[in-house]
């Protein structure tokens, strides 16, 4: 049996994070957030066989129009525990992005929109990719991967 991938070291705008693992109660409910955003846009989808999905047959206004017409509280749900377990790699040690009370634990964080959605993005798909392992849907997620991207606003 393989170890569990417990965090991933990634490099956004030349800083250092570490995603890290959500508890699998967390998880879950994040991966049915994520479900509950995701199906309109397959009921859409116009291909005979799951297996033939590809990110281009994906209307990406669509998925925009489910993710922008989230309640407030949702979306901050969602984005909070994302950003709860992801830490900036220091000289002096890990440093939290955000604390169990909402506040910011590093630097230059709380004003960067653009990093921020960066973070949460990457730390979301971090944390339910493994769901969709070895299905169709794996190739999705990973197109929607944004870890090389340098969000620069």
């Amino acid at each position: 049996m393989d170890m569990p991938v417990l965090f991933k070291d990634i490099e956004v705008e030349g800083r250092n994070f570490r995603l890290n693992k959500m508890d699998a109660r967390t998880g879950s409910f994040m991966l049915f957030k994520l479900v509950k955003i995701i199906t309109p846009i397959f009921k859409n989808l116009k291909v005979d066989n799951i297996e033939d999905i590809s990110l281009d047959d994906i209307n990406l206004t669509e998925v925009m129009s489910s993710i922008f017409s989230l309640p407030e509280d949702e979306f901050r749900y969602i984005q909070d525990n994302c950003l709860k377990v992801v830490e900036e790699v220091l000289p002096a040690g890990p440093a939290i992005v955000l604390d169990k009370h909402g506040s910011y634990g590093v630097l230059g964080i709380e004003f960067n929109t653009g990093l921020l959605m960066n973070l949460t993005i990457q730390s979301l798909i971090f944390n339910v990719s493994g769901f969709f392992a070895g299905s169709p849907l794996s190739s999705i997620a990973k197109g929607l991967n944004i870890s090389q991207l340098n969000l620069k606003i």
